[in-house]
């Protein structure tokens, strides 16, 4: 049985398992930024993260 149909099966969506990573990605990529605050490439990614885990909230309400 794959990881993925675990955690369906005991009512973690896909959108919060999702975010958890989504979060654990940006905390890697805070501590770069923190000594490049300049970094272009960098904002932009938080950026799409940050979009992406609005996004999965806002999903994760509508499915409620």
């Amino acid at each position: 049985m794959l990881i993925s149909e675990i955690i369906l099966q005991n009512g973690f969506g896909h959108f919060k398992v999702q975010n958890y990573y989504l979060i654990k990605k940006l905390k890697k990529i805070k501590y770069h930024f923190t000594y490049n605050k300049k970094d272009i490439k960098c904002k932009i990614i938080i950026n799409k993260i940050l979009h992406k885990i609005k996004k999965n909230i806002f999903l994760i309400k509508n499915s409620l």
